[in-house]
C-alpha cells in the first residue's frame, strides 16, 4: 500500500497535470505534497515558441497538430498550464463544423493556451469576436435586421453564469435578457472571400437595450460583459466548474463563497485555482480517486507512463469514432461529458488496442520503459514496480494477484515485462483519476 504522501502526490499530478510517472511520485514525496502544488502553480508559462505546432492546415496538418497537443499535455514544462487550457477548451467551446475551419479552431486554442490563468473576463472579451466563436455560435448571422440569439444564450448559460444561481436557485436570466443581449452583440459579418470576421456598423442595433436588470443604453460587447461580471452568479459558475474539475466533488456553500471572492470582477482564474488546490478538500480522501479518466486522460497518461511520443502517433480516428472525445470535435457547445460515462466497453476495448500499440513500441525501444522494468524488477516485485512506473500507488488485492499470476506463468523476459505493463495500464486502478 502506498503512503498518504504518495497517494496525494499522484493525485496532484492527475489534477494539475495528466498523471505521474514513478519518478514524479518520488520527487513529489521528497518535496512534500504542498511544495509540489506550489511548484506546479509557479512554473513559468510556456509560449508558442515552446509548442512547435505545425502551420499546415490540411488533413495531415490537423493530425500533426493534434498529436503535438496531446504530447504537450503529458510532457510540457508547465503541466498545470496544459490542464487549465484543456479545461477551458471544454468550457469555452468551439469545434470544427460546417463553417468553423481548422485555422479558426487553431486561433481559438492558441488563445486559450496563452495564459489560461489570467482574467476570464478578458478571455470572453477576446474570444467573442474571434472567427471561430462567431462561426460556431452564429454570431456573424446576428444583425439588427435578422437577430440570432445563439451566442447570447450560450454566453450566459454555458460560458459565464449558468441557468440558476448555485446557492439561491434564482434564475440568472430571462428570455428577454437573451433577446436584448443578442441585440448588443449584433454588427459582425463574415467576409466569405477571406474568411475573416469584421464589424459592419450598418448591421449593429444601436438602440437602447435593457438586460440583466438594468437599462444599458447603446450597449455592445463591453457593456454586456460589464453586466455579466456584476451579476450575482458571476463569481460562482466558473469557480464551481473549476472546483469540480480539479477536486472532483461538489463544493459546499462556504467554499463557493470563498472562491467567488477570489474570482472577483476580472475573473482571476489563477487566484481561484490556487484557492482550490490549497483548500483541504483538494487532498482529502474523498477527492482522491473520485473521478474516472476520460479518453484524452487515458491516452496522455498512458503515453507518459510508457514513454510514447504522441506527436508521432495518429490516434485521430480512434478519438473521433471509437472514444468519442476528439479535441477538435466536441459533441456540442456544452463540451464533453465527464465522470463514469466513460467507463464503458467501447472505451475499454479501444484503450486495450491502443495499449498494445504503445507497449509494442516501448518493447522495441532500446532503454525504453519495458527494458527498464525488466532490468529493475524480479518476478516477485514486478507487479508493484510496474504499477509505480505507471503512477499507481495502490493495487487492489485482485489486481495484484492477477498481475502476479501473469508474471510467474512464464520466464521473466522482455515479453513478460511488456505484458505486465500492458496489464497495469488497462487495470481498474489506471482508469481512476
Amino acid at each position: 500500500m502506498g503512503t498518504v504522501a504518495e497517494r496525494q502526490v499522484a493525485h496532484i499530478w492527475k489534477r494539475l497535470g495528466f498523471g505521474p510517472t514513478g519518478a514524479d511520485i518520488d520527487r513529489g514525496v521528497a518535496a512534500g505534497p504542498q511544495a509540489l502544488v506550489d511548484d506546479l502553480l509557479s512554473r513559468p508559462l510556456t509560449t508558442p515558441a515552446n509548442w512547435n505546432f505545425t502551420t499546415a492546415t490540411d488533413w495531415v496538418g490537423q493530425n500533426t497538430f493534434l498529436g503535438q497537443q496531446l504530447r504537450l499535455m503529458g510532457t510540457s514544462a508547465n503541466p498545470a498550464q496544459e490542464r487549465l487550457a484543456w479545461i477551458l477548451q471544454g468550457l469555452v467551446v468551439v469545434g470544427i463544423d460546417g463553417t468553423v475551419y481548422f485555422p479558426d479552431l487553431v486561433a481559438h486554442i492558441m488563445r486559450l493556451r496563452g495564459n489560461p490563468f489570467a482574467s476570464y473576463k478578458q478571455l470572453l472579451a477576446d474570444v467573442t469576436p474571434m472567427t471561430g466563436m462567431m462561426k460556431y455560435l452564429s454570431g456573424y448571422q446576428n444583425s439588427r435586421q435578422h437577430p440570432n440569439q445563439n451566442y447570447a444564450r450560450e454566453l450566459m448559460e454555458l460560458f459565464s453564469l449558468g441557468r440558476t444561481h448555485p446557492v439561491t436557485g434564482t434564475a440568472n436570466y430571462t428570455e428577454n435578457d437573451v433577446r436584448e443581449v443578442a441585440r448588443a452583440l449584433t454588427g459582425f459579418a463574415l467576409n466569405w472571400t477571406t474568411g475573416a470576421i469584421f464589424f459592419n456598423s450598418s448591421l449593429f442595433d444601436s438602440g437602447t437595450k435593457t438586460f440583466l436588470g438594468q437599462e444599458r443604453g447603446n450597449a455592445g460587447i463591453p457593456e454586456v460583459l460589464n453586466a455579466i461580471v456584476a451579476h450575482p452568479s458571476w463569481g460562482y459558475y466558473v469557480p464551481r466548474r473549476l472546483y469540480r474539475e480539479l477536486v472532483g466533488l461538489e463544493p459546499d456553500t462556504a467554499t463557493l463563497d470563498t472562491l467567488a471572492a477570489a474570482f472577483g470582477p476580472a475573473g482571476d482564474v489563477r487566484a481561484v485555482v490556487s484557492a482550490i488546490v490549497h483548500h483541504p478538500s483538494f487532498l482529502s480522501d474523498a477527492a482522491i480517486g473520485a473521478k474516472a479518466k476520460t479518453p484524452i486522460e487515458l491516452v496522455v497518461s498512458g503515453a507518459k507512463a510508457l514513454g510514447i511520443d504522441l506527436s508521432t502517433v495518429d490516434l485521430s480516428w480512434q478519438l473521433r469514432d471509437l472514444f468519442g472525445q476528439h479535441p477538435f470535435l466536441p459533441p456540442n457547445v456544452s463540451g464533453w461529458p465527464a465522470g463514469r460515462r466513460w467507463l464503458n466497453t467501447s472505451v475499454v476495448m479501444t484503450w486495450c488496442a491502443i495499449v498494445q500499440q504503445f507497449v509494442a513500441t516501448s518493447r522495441n525501444t532500446t532503454g525504453g520503459v519495458v527494458a527498464q522494468l525488466l532490468a529493475t524488477a524480479t518476478p516477485a516485485t514486478a507487479p508493484a514496480v510496474a504499477a509505480r512506473m505507471c503512477g499507481i500507488t495502490d493495487l487492489t488485492p485482485a489486481t495484484a494477484s492477477g498481475l502476479a499470476s501473469f508474471v510467474t506463468s512464464a520466464p521473466w523476459n522482455l515479453d513478460r515485462a511488456a505484458g505486465t505493463l500492458a496489464l497495469v495500464v488497462v487495470s481498474p486502478e489506471f482508469f481512476v483519476n
